[in-house]
């Protein structure tokens, strides 16, 4: 398959492991644990009997870090399809999420059981709902809040395995950008289409882009489209960061200005750009590899079961006690699901599924698969 847009050889190798993305990967879930734990938890929802006061207003805007996971999502993706067919993509996506999902899940369902006080409960009935990953489609809660950007993720993966089948990636990746942008454009600013917004991803849908812009950008070269979709993508982020702000000032009552969101948006995004373009520079030595690897396990463990640990310790070790006390075993419990539980997993799934793809029809493509 050749990409019609692209220059004949690649700017940057996609075999290449860019560290600085593993470590702003690291950082970002950091970012959201501490934002949940220091002030999410108590002012939404009352999942923590205590609050944090001005050092949980601090750390406020911690919720931009999914934004910033949403980013580096498309930058890895596309450069991680750029080298698989359709079902090469769609089995290694599986084999990245669902090991460490189902532990991660599993702990968080025996730790509401155990603990059984309002607002946490659930049952075996959301147990097996959560383990599609898509539990609301089963009339079930998921099990801990932080899965929803899972899913969101998981539609992503979707529409790039459809553009792999169908052929549009990578040899239209552009003009499949240009025109999910001006899709986004529409519906953020005159549609309002809620089964749009789910289906087309348009309410985070220029972070995704502006990702895959940078990669396209940074490996194969600028052009007028890739710099005018990147733009395109960038002002539409700040449109994306002002109405998660409107949608805090529902939920809370209170929001930072929208100056300061706007300016919070820019640095996530300065800091993402700087890494991709110098990361590739930087080489991805195993306590790196590491940290960017528990990212996902952290993400996906540490709020609900790191709330019930703090609601059962703080009586005991104080308020920052048991908060470093949910972050030291969130993320050991992450290093665990990391080094012992993820390698077994995907080894698993890439054994049942694999051999599957020998009947299935399949495309190619020009350039080697990164490694992951």
């Amino acid at each position: 398959m050749r990409d019609h847009q692209a220059p004949v050889r690649p700017v940057v190798s996609t075999g290449q492991r860019n560290g600085l993305l593993d470590l702003l990967r690291f950082a970002a879930a950091l970012t959201v644990a501490v934002y949940h734990f220091l002030y999410r938890g108590a002012q939404d929802g009352g999942y923590l009997d205590f609050a944090f006061g001005a050092a949980g207003i601090a750390v406020s805007l911690g919720y931009l870090g999914v934004n910033l996971f949403f980013m580096i999502s498309g930058f890895v993706i596309i450069w991680s399809a750029t080298g698989r067919d359709w079902y090469g993509f769609s089995v290694s996506r599986l084999a990245r999420l669902y090991p460490a999902h189902l532990v991660a899940m599993t702990i968080t369902f025996l730790t509401i059981t155990w603990w059984s006080q309002p607002p946490y409960s659930t049952d075996i009935f959301e147990w097996l709902a959560n383990l599609t990953m898509l539990a609301p489609m089963f009339g079930a809660d998921f099990m801990d809040g932080a899965y929803w950007s899972i899913v969101i993720e998981i539609l992503f993966y979707g529409w790039v395995a459809i553009g792999l089948f169908s052929g549009a990636l990578p040899r239209h990746t552009d003009a499949a950008v240009a025109i999910w942008m001006l899709l986004v454009m529409v519906n953020n600013t005159m549609l309002g289409s809620r089964p749009v917004e789910l289906l087309f991803l348009t309410e985070y849908g220029s972070y995704f882009a502006l990702g895959v812009m940078v990669w396209r950008i940074n490996s194969q070269g600028g052009s007028l489209l890739r710099l005018l979709i990147a733009g395109i993508a960038l002002a539409m982020t700040f449109h994306a960061a002002e109405v998660q702000r409107l949608d805090v000032i529902a939920r809370l009552g209170e929001a930072s200005s929208a100056q300061v969101v706007a300016l919070a948006n820019a640095g996530i995004i300065a800091a993402f750009v700087l890494c991709a373009v110098f990361g590739r520079h930087i080489k991805a030595g195993p306590w790196i590899l590491a940290l960017g690897g528990i990212s996902y396990p952290f993400y996906l463990i540490h709020q609900n079961a790191g709330y019930i640990l703090m609601n059962a310790t703080e009586p005991m070790v104080g308020k920052w006690g048991a908060f470093a006390l949910a972050l030291a075993l969130s993320l050991g419990v992450s290093w665990w699901i990391f080094a012992r539980i993820e390698p077994a997993g995907r080894a698993i799934i890439r054994a049942l599924f694999s051999p599957v793809g020998r009947f299935l029809p399949r495309t190619a493509s020009r350039y080697p698969a990164p490694a992951e």
